[in-house]
């Protein structure tokens, strides 16, 4: 009896992994199940919403949780279901681990097309239509106004010292490039106009040192304009917003290689266990 009993299950020490692994895996959903929770939960964050991302969230969101829900399947019943359980859920960890390697800026091919990937990001900041409805959004949160009540008693070098947010660095005071006078936060007195106009004439040849130069002429000293209009403003918000869906894609990258590894081991012991003569 304990002979034929042995031929439906792993052999010898591979047996002990089966609990383990099976336990190691429910665990393993335990923060994609958090996470998915949390991504169809979670509301407008630094105006991105704006960037017509909410689809794109719910969708990362659902799949996290399809995800939870096929890996306790297969840990529960995959044994019933072997081969079929173990397709769907390779198929699912495939496109869980495409989708963080395009979140994550890996794949050039996906430029364009993915929501999400760093250049769909881009593309959308850039769009004049996209961007004044940010830029309006990033007026209303006060960022600046909030800057300037902080700082009100600061001198140049107290200001100089201080250690802005990129959006604050970005969006509410001039380039340095500029070499403005600091009145105050939000204020600031151009005294080297002349300076900065031969020095962007002399560095015409080199658009790499252009967009500081044109930012300098986008600052106006209005609350409702500062900087908002300015390139490096643009740029902090896509680094921001970019970096937030890149640890996204570095979640998925992770998770799904864990499962990967954890449920691919059980597969071979219960695959070695059925087959074995």
């Amino acid at each position: 009896m304990a002979a034929e009993a042995a031929k439906h299950h792993p052999p010898g020490g591979a047996s002990k992994l089966v609990g383990p692994l099976a336990i190691v895996a429910y665990l393993l959903s335990l923060p994609v199940l958090a996470f998915g929770i949390w991504l169809v939960s979670t509301r407008d964050y630094d105006c991105e919403d704006l960037l017509r991302e909410p689809n794109v969230r719910v969708a990362v969101a659902v799949g996290l949780l399809l995800m939870f829900a096929i890996s306790n399947f297969v840990v529960y019943y995959g044994d019933r279901v072997l081969m079929p359980g173990h397709m769907v859920l390779s198929v699912a960890l495939v496109v869980m681990l495409t989708a963080g390697l395009s979140l994550v800026g890996t794949y050039r091919m996906e430029a364009r097309g993915l929501p999400g990937s760093p250049l769909w990001l881009r593309n959308r900041v850039m769009r004049t239509e996209t961007w004044n409805e940010v830029k309006t959004c990033l007026h209303g949160d006060m960022i600046c106004e909030d800057l300037a009540y902080r700082t009100f008693q600061f001198t140049s070098h107290d200001f100089s010292l201080m250690k802005l947010s990129a959006l604050e660095s970005g969006c509410c005071k001039p380039p340095d490039v500029c070499e403005m006078e600091f009145v105050n936060a939000i204020n600031w007195t151009e005294v080297r106009r002349n300076s900065t106009r031969d020095s962007e004439s002399s560095s015409s040849s080199n658009p790499a040192t252009n967009a500081p130069h044109v930012d300098c002429h986008a600052w106006s000293n209005q609350p409702t304009f500062l900087c908002y209009d300015c390139q490096s403003c643009k740029a902090a918000f896509l680094r921001i917003i970019t970096s937030r869906w890149r640890k996204v894609g570095v979640f998925l990258i992770v998770m799904s290689a864990l499962f990967l590894f954890v449920h691919a081991v059980r597969f071979i012991i219960l695959m070695s266990a059925r087959f074995k003569p």
